[in-house]
């Protein structure tokens, strides 16, 4: 009887590496004690990049850190012909938070919008920071899509854990229920059973192109933690208007251009 042939080895699998994120501070160290942390990422109708960007420019915000990985996109940006990292944390001595302890505004602008699944660990990269730093509140603005414009009313809803319930009555904010998924479903996620008071305000957003009437919006809610901050969102109006003009006819365009592409020309002219 033939000897039996040997069962065949199972190859051995290399479990794949998790992506490395990690947040650099820029230069010297900046002291964050006690600051409002103030996030926005690029997702429906770009709200929090839009209003997060708004508050860069208006305050004359410093770099004090950035985030790098190398499973991010080979994307960076220009600042006056410098290259600096998609995703940037400026901050900006003035008076926030609840009952106003806060002395420092940070924020957190990415230009890029990451991959699903890097979403979790950037949520808990940025908290973790947040608390090496001892910053006392996290805000993150994102976009809640809908499908037609919105007009001038844009509904705002807030959701939070634990540490930050109590914001929620405090300011009035409109309590969202249901199932939050992309960035600030991560950045929750990622906040159960932290100390750090973590809160999210969502905003109304065209699904298809910028919308910066909702990143106004957004900046009106989040004013009464912001107290001092004088913030003139009438720029951001008249720019809305502007945005979903050029964006009404760049779609338009688009559609009127994948439909000649979709309609075969005759052979004469195909392969004349």
């Amino acid at each position: 009887m033939p000897a039996a042939a040997p069962p065949a080895s199972r190859p051995f699998l290399i479990p794949p590496r998790p992506p490395r994120i990690r947040i650099v501070d820029a230069g010297r160290e900046t002291d964050l004690k006690g600051s409002m942390l103030v996030v926005g990422f690029p997702t429906h109708g770009l709200v929090g990049s839009v209003a997060v960007s708004y508050l860069v420019h208006s305050l004359d915000m410093k770099p004090v850190a950035y985030m790098t990985s190398d499973s991010f996109p080979p994307t960076v940006v220009m600042e006056d012909g410098i290259v600096v990292a998609p995703v940037r944390f400026y901050a900006s001595r003035m008076v926030c938070g609840v009952n106003g302890k806060c002395e420092q505004l940070v924020v957190a602008l990415s230009d890029i919008q990451p991959a699903p699944e890097l979403l979790n660990q950037i949520g808990a990269t940025i908290l973790d920071w947040a608390q090496r730093r001892k910053v006392s509140l996290v805000v993150a603005v994102e976009g809640q899509p809908v499908q037609d414009p919105v007009g001038s009313e844009v509904r705002v809803v807030a959701m939070a854990n634990r540490a930050a319930s109590a914001i929620l009555d405090r300011y009035s904010f409109e309590r969202a229920s249901g199932v939050v998924t992309g960035f600030a479903g991560a950045l929750l996620l990622s906040s159960v059973g932290r100390r750090l008071p973590v809160l999210c305000l969502v905003a109304q957003a065209h699904r298809e192109y910028p919308d910066a009437r909702a990143a106004a919006r957004v900046l009106e809610t989040i004013n009464p933690l912001v107290p001092l901050l004088l913030i003139n969102t009438k720029p951001l109006l008249e720019k809305a208007q502007q945005i979903e003009t050029e964006m009404r006819r760049s779609i338009q365009q688009q559609k009127e251009s994948l439909n000649q592409l979709a309609t075969p020309a005759p052979a004469s002219e195909m392969y004349r």
